[in-house]
């Protein structure tokens, strides 16, 4: 079965620069919980459709490699990435960057996944929800800060 989570934040810049922050891989060390390591094995710089990326991820105890494919880039609106691997059965993440006018936008991200071994894995999905709202508030709570702290 398959599981959707939207998650939305109003910020203070334009949309350009909100997807310019995205695109910028570098920033992902920026935008990762406390509990959660990432070392990047491969993710070219420029962002464009096709591009593969593979993770080393550790939460907690937990290591695994997430593999993923950048499925569809439309700047400065829009970045799909599908994993190919990872802990989840499917897992797709929107980024949506939403112009509100010309100093503000709306980051939202849109998440579907599944889990493996269903439906025996049912009763994960509470735990797996509860990280995701956790990880994602943590996100976007990042991405304000570090946009809030850019001249423009």
């Amino acid at each position: 079965m398959k599981h959707t989570l939207i998650f939305e934040t109003q910020l203070s810049c334009d949309v350009k620069t909100l997807f310019d922050f995205h695109a910028d891989t570098t920033n992902l060390p920026l935008i990762t919980p406390p509990d959660t390591t990432v070392k990047i094995v491969k993710l070219e710089e420029e962002l464009k459709e096709g591009n593969i990326a593979i993770l080393k991820i550790k939460k907690g105890i937990l290591p695994f490699v997430w593999e993923l494919v950048f499925e569809k880039v439309d700047a400065p609106n829009l970045i799909v990435d599908v994993a190919t691997r990872s802990p989840f059965k499917t897992f797709r993440h929107e980024h949506h960057f939403i112009e509100v006018n010309g100093k503000n936008s709306i980051l939202r991200d849109k998440v579907t996944f599944s889990l493996p071994l269903e439906p025996l894995s049912a009763m994960a999905v509470w735990f797996v929800k509860r990280d995701l709202q956790k990880m994602f508030t943590y996100r976007h709570n990042k991405t304000k800060e570090a946009i809030a702290s850019l001249e423009f």
